[in-house]
């Protein structure tokens, strides 16, 4: 990680840390993948950050424009499970959300 993306990572870090003092952190080097167990919308330094923990204590994130949020904000709210990858840097990169479906009758 160069320097400007560690510095990201620690400011989602310790955001995170204020909202849910008891998560992990994990950090992962290697990159990862994951469900996500909580979601967070960070809104810091004239970004907008959506930040992700998974149930294994990982957190990544994505920075996100105005737009993004607009279209994206409601199926990520909404979805019932979200599944993540994330680069050596934390940042997301895919993700993939599911909405239960009824059987019409």
């Amino acid at each position: 990680m160069n320097e400007q993306e560690l510095e990201l990572f620690q400011e989602v870090q310790d955001s995170v840390q204020r909202c849910k003092p008891n998560c992990g952190c994990i950090h992962c080097p290697q990159g990862g993948q994951g469900f996500v167990e909580d979601s967070l919308f960070i809104v810091k330094n004239h970004k907008i950050i959506w930040a992700v923990i998974l149930f294994d204590g990982t957190v990544a994130f994505k920075e996100v424009s105005p737009e993004w949020l607009e279209v994206f904000s409601e199926i990520i709210v909404d979805s019932p499970s979200i599944f993540v990858v994330f680069d050596r840097c934390h940042k997301i990169v895919e993700y993939v959300t599911h909405q239960d479906k009824v059987l019409p009758n």
